[in-house]
């Protein structure tokens, strides 16, 4: 995880870089799971759902582990377990980008901001 002042000259040096508005989404993306890590642990680690979805999880890869499947067959699913992990990540990045973004206009709304 990196620090906060790298970070910060991360985030700098793209916006002051010439980028298209995707980089600067990936880059803010990247910024944000480090940001968010900390505080989206601590609330699921104290979330008794989460938490027993997590163990049925943890109990069907174990399931799938000791399956008896071909080659192929397994390649198919690891395939689609992939593809989940990765849109499932776009997916918290856009929704905690959202967050934000919401938040502050709610401040906004509220008058609580300097803008």
């Amino acid at each position: 995880m990196q620090n906060q002042n790298q970070t910060t000259q991360d985030f700098l040096s793209v916006i002051s870089e010439t980028n298209t508005a995707q980089s600067i989404k990936e880059t803010l993306k990247l910024c944000m799971d480090n940001l968010k890590s900390n505080t989206l642990n601590t609330l699921l680690t104290g979330d008794a759902d989460y938490q027993a979805s997590l163990l049925e999880y943890r109990q069907s890869c174990e399931l799938y582990r000791n399956a008896d499947f071909t080659e192929s067959q397994r390649d198919i699913v690891d395939a689609i377990l992939a593809r989940k992990d990765e849109s499932s990540f776009e997916h918290t990045s856009n929704a905690y980008m959202a967050g934000l973004l919401d938040g502050y206009r709610i401040l906004r709304m509220l008058g609580l901001t300097l803008n």
